[in-house]
């Protein structure tokens, strides 16, 4: 039997509804067919405290509900999407994640509700609005129902993968859902977020896994985007180019020296050009020794004149004799 659909928020008294598991609003329903082309053939890593968490969760959940029929690659697929198996498997010795994993503040911006703080900052260092917290993005209003001991240190922690795993398993499960069934399969994740998109890549992802999983070993620093997954086999450390030379916007690019041209334009000028008179007369007298040097125009006086269009106004010229 369907359950009803209460989304990721305790409903009791709040008159809260479809709020998904770390405080988003539902989003306008757009049915779409499942892209099952997007995911490239092959084996999907998952870090090994991850791994192990997703499975033991789907063992404890078949002891307590086994009409449920919750497998770890479901389990698995939303701890990828909601944070990317933490960070990576950036986590301690006992699944405790070594970062904080913490959703935005739910205070109504954007796609999310306004939920004021409900744990006095106790799980999401908040004490003005709540926030989705750990590697499955619980809200603490909603651990509070969920809360599972999935590491048995006798400390439910919304941080710990083991213990989130669980939980997320029991949230799926509530309602008496057999997830087998493809309908009760979509009810219960549209619990957890209420967006067909999401749906449909949970179960993409669910499916990648069963086709094909491996065990890879937990980061030791906290990995890439979690809405981002890299493709099979991509190094993590990839060369990067040399640097370009910088480039300067001063000045003119250089010039290549050419060899001369009896046809090179003289550059522009700017201004108004300064043209000189052209000579009529010479100021020294022809040689007698040097008959070729005769000049053709009269010898000048000495007499001073400033002349038109000269470099300066002291300048000194010779004038012709009158």
């Amino acid at each position: 039997m369907d359950a009803a659909l209460v989304q990721g928020y305790d409903p009791r008294g709040t008159g809260i509804r479809q709020i998904a598991v770390d405080g988003r609003l539902p989003v306008v329903p757009s049915p779409s067919a499942l892209p099952a082309y997007d995911l490239p053939a092959g084996r999907w890593g998952i870090p090994a405290s991850a791994l192990a968490a997703y499975r033991d969760a789907a063992a404890v959940l078949g002891r307590e509900q086994p009409g449920c029929r919750l497998d770890w690659a479901l389990v698995g697929s939303i701890g990828r999407i909601e944070s990317g198996h933490a960070r990576g498997g950036y986590v301690d010795a006992a699944g405790t994640t070594l970062e904080s994993i913490l959703g935005p503040e739910l205070n109504g911006t954007g796609p999310y509700a306004a939920i004021p703080d409900t744990d006095h900052g106790a799980l999401d260092r908040d004490t003005v609005w709540d926030r989705a917290v750990g590697p499955f993005q619980f809200i603490p209003a909603t651990w509070q129902g969920y809360a599972s001991d999935g590491n048995g240190d006798g400390r439910p922690d919304p941080n710990n993968l083991f213990d989130a795993s669980l939980a997320a398993g029991r949230y799926l499960c509530s309602g008496g859902l057999d997830l087998a069934n493809p309908d009760q399969l979509r009810t219960g994740i549209y619990r957890y977020n209420n967006s067909d998109s999401y749906v449909d890549k949970v179960i993409l992802w669910a499916e990648a896994y069963r086709m094909g999983a491996d065990q890879v070993p937990d980061s030791k620093v906290p990995v890439g985007n979690p809405g981002i997954a890299p493709a099979p086999g991509l190094a993590t450390s990839t060369p990067l180019p040399a640097p370009l030379p910088p480039i300067t916007t001063a000045g003119p690019p250089p010039v290549t020296s050419l060899p001369p041209s009896s046809e090179t334009t003289p550059p522009p000028t700017t201004g108004t050009p300064t043209t000189l008179p052209s000579p009529t007369c010479v100021s020294v007298p022809p040689s007698s020794t040097s008959p070729s040097s005769t000049p053709t125009l009269p010898p000048c006086d000495t007499a001073t004149s400033t002349a038109t269009g000269s470099p300066s106004s002291g300048s000194t010229a010779k004038v012709p004799r009158s």
